[in-house]
């Protein structure tokens, strides 16, 4: 697929499945609380302890293991496509209780090439979940359409005034 049409469908899908806030529907007394339950409302329902039971109890490090070792990949491959340095994946690995940033899980989750479902729960085993925000949107959409290249998605986050992922 081309850029113009990838952006096509981007912008297509955002459309579809983007709930913008409007900001002056808060009455002046709490505002942030307010934009809190807001985004709340928006974040996928997610059942934390169907994919714990699914995931016979993994802690996010251990998951993270596994997924490799079922990836067949190398683990500098792996992190090297995350674009994460290997000290960082090595303390993940060695710490069973390591707690990754959003943008580390995301990372990961797109140099093992995982689909949705499984991203999902990746994102779930260390306690996040995509939301319906338009940064989460546009992650979403390249996962569900096999878009694993994390340059790309960074551009396009960057062309959607989105914090590129991992502060690149």
């Amino acid at each position: 697929m081309d850029s113009q049409e990838l952006k096509q469908r981007l912008d297509a899908y955002l459309a579809e499945n983007f709930l913008e806030v409007e900001e002056e529907s808060f009455t002046s007394e709490a505002p942030k609380a307010c934009m809190s339950v807001a985004r709340y409302r928006l974040a996928r329902k997610i059942d934390f302890d169907k994919i714990f039971e699914t995931n016979k109890g993994e802690t996010f490090s251990e998951m993270m293991t596994r997924l490799v070792g079922e990836s067949g990949e190398k683990n500098s491959v792996v992190y090297n496509r995350a674009q994460i340095d290997r000290q960082l994946f090595s303390r993940i690995k060695k710490n069973k209780n390591y707690q990754p940033s959003k943008d580390t899980v995301i990372a990961l989750a797109l140099a093992l090439k995982l689909d949705i479902t499984k991203a999902k729960e990746f994102l779930a085993s260390a306690g996040y979940t995509l939301t319906k925000s338009k940064r989460d949107l546009i992650i979403s959409f390249f996962i569900e359409n096999k878009i694993f290249d994390m340059n790309l998605l960074n551009d396009y986050l960057y062309e959607y005034n989105q914090p590129v992922l991992l502060g690149r």
